[in-house]
């Protein structure tokens, strides 16, 4: 059975295109080392990891990006060609050129490339033939967690001698790199699978993990759940025959896949509990003895049908983290990777870059922060995660909220005013547009004011974009206002917030 990319009434009723089937882009591609590739935007997490593969397979690779960063440095020591901006004459002729969802149609070296009619494809269609040339491909999708279970499952397996690729959308620890190809054979992939654009479609791993499935992305996913749902529906329908799917089926969206599995498609059940309610099958694998440990980070037991496997901790803090190690752990077990080795990374594992990130202490013993929680749960699992942190000490949570997209705020309002109750002290900045037209109501202001009057006991400000004056500036002094010996400073967003704390003066 073969995806289909073009059926798009199984997405949605509102037909989004998917960014791999935009004007230009070809669904068909042929890697071949002779052929030089060329990105569009080769910073980005994701991008910067597929030119990273392609150097270290013999691609002659070369990219442009609006600024230099530790990624495109990464691809220069390998040997890419790199430029700094945008310019028709930096394309290479006969090149297979690259792009991702961000990419404006206006972009000279698309422009260049349409007309000298070369091949364009999205990266989700070049990860897709990457993940191809592996014997067992394994993919990590859902709503939330996704860049951390494909962090933690890639370096579980590296560290049970399974020696994976990894392609991820955030740092790993320890590698500094955020794709590694894994060993020469090409057996195992551990590859990150994005839902926000319907490109998900592409792929048919050999095992797939569903973490969970929440309303997201609706700027592209218009009738809202449904539509999303039918996404993952469409993706899991399309699996090869002996393929694994592996469920949490502590989330009902999630669980409600179970009812379309296909036949030939093994459903493996994960679950924080012994068993899910009612008279349904057991899980496959769960945790029980889920507890706290020192500074948030938890530890539990692992069991697979209903027998103890071994006890796991893991290095993050969250009870969330616990459950993505779990994730990791049910994929090594089915791949028979050693479960002391596993557990051993797992404790060691510091977090993927921007994910609860850790960017330094202060002399002042302040903790500073970056998380890309940019959906209500995530924000929510994130500040409990801080709060229990700090746990036992008089340290503070203070958050810095940069909301990121207006479709995405308006689509989840009530949650995104329910979601930040453990922090002390909240700071909303302006909304991150992602080039999006503002929608009137759905504002940062208009948020601070509906969380003031919904929680009159929640301290929360609002700090707007001023002219004549920088906005990372402004919340800069109000911070060294407010923060005191012992708080926890967190930034969150997906967007620019992200060099908030890391430029702290």
């Amino acid at each position: 059975m073969s995806v289909n990319p073009t059926n798009i009434e199984k997405v949605s009723h509102s037909s989004p295109v998917p960014a791999n089937q935009k004007a230009g882009m070809s669904l068909d591609i042929t890697l071949d080392p002779k052929t030089p590739v060329h990105f569009v935007g080769v910073g980005g997490v994701g991008m910067s990891g597929l030119a990273i593969l392609l150097c270290e397979s013999g691609y002659k690779v070369s990219g442009s990006d609006l600024a230099d960063n530790a990624y495109t440095k990464k691809l220069k020591d390998k040997g890419a060609i790199i430029y700094q901006g945008h310019a028709a004459n930096q394309v290479p002729a006969s090149a297979l050129v690259i792009v991702s969802s961000s990419i404006d149609p206006g972009n000279p070296e698309l422009a260049v490339a349409l007309e000298h009619q070369l091949p364009i494809a999205h990266r989700s269609t070049l990860l897709r033939e990457i993940v191809k040339k592996y014997q067992k491909p394994i993919g990590i999708t859902g709503t939330h967690g996704k860049t951390t279970i494909t962090g933690m499952t890639g370096l579980a397996l590296r560290a049970a001698g399974l020696d994976p690729g990894i392609v991820v959308g955030g740092k790993l620890p320890h590698l500094e790199t955020n794709a590694i190809s894994g060993s020469s054979e090409l057996k195992y992939v551990v590859a990150e699978l994005d839902e926000s654009d319907g490109t998900l479609l592409q792929y048919q791993p050999a095992l797939s993990v569903i973490a969970n499935i929440e309303l997201d992305h609706a700027d592209f996913y218009q009738d809202g759940l449904d539509s999303f749902k039918a996404a993952f529906i469409t993706y899991i329908s399309a699996l090869k025959p002996g393929s694994q799917v592996f469920y949490n089926v502590d989330c009902d969206n999630t669980k409600s896949l179970l009812a379309h599995n296909p036949t030939q498609v093994e459903a493996i059940l994960l679950s924080s509990e012994a068993c899910f309610s009612g008279k349904e099958t057991q899980t496959t694998y769960h945790l029980e003895n889920s507890k706290p440990s020192t500074h948030g980070r938890y530890t539990g037991d692992v069991f697979k049908n209903n027998q103890r496997l071994g006890s796991i901790t893991v290095g993050v803090p969250g009870q969330h983290n616990l459950f993505n190690a779990l994730c990791a752990i049910a994929v090594g077990d089915q791949l028979g990777a050693d479960f002391s080795a596993m557990a051993e990374s797992l404790k060691e594992f510091t977090g993927m870059g921007r994910r609860f990130e850790i960017l330094k202490n202060s002399p002042k013993d302040i903790l500073f922060v970056d998380d890309y929680a940019h959906h209500p749960s995530e924000v929510k699992a994130t500040l409990k995660a801080s709060r229990e942190a700090l746990a036992r000490t008089s340290g503070r949570v203070i958050a810095i909220f940069q909301p990121h997209r207006y479709t995405r705020l308006k689509a989840l309002w009530d949650e995104f005013v329910t979601c930040f109750d453990d922090s002390d002290l909240l700071i909303i900045a302006d909304v991150y547009s992602a080039h999006e037209a503002v929608i009137p109501n759905v504002t940062s202001e208009s948020l601070t004011k509906t969380i003031q009057a919904k929680y009159p006991k929640q301290a929360i400000e609002f700090i707007a974009n001023s002219e004549g004056a920088d906005l990372f500036s402004l919340i800069h002094k109000r911070l060294q206002d407010v923060i005191k010996p012992g708080d926890l400073v967190i930034s969150m967003g997906a967007g620019s917030i992200t060099s908030l704390l890391r430029n702290w003066p």
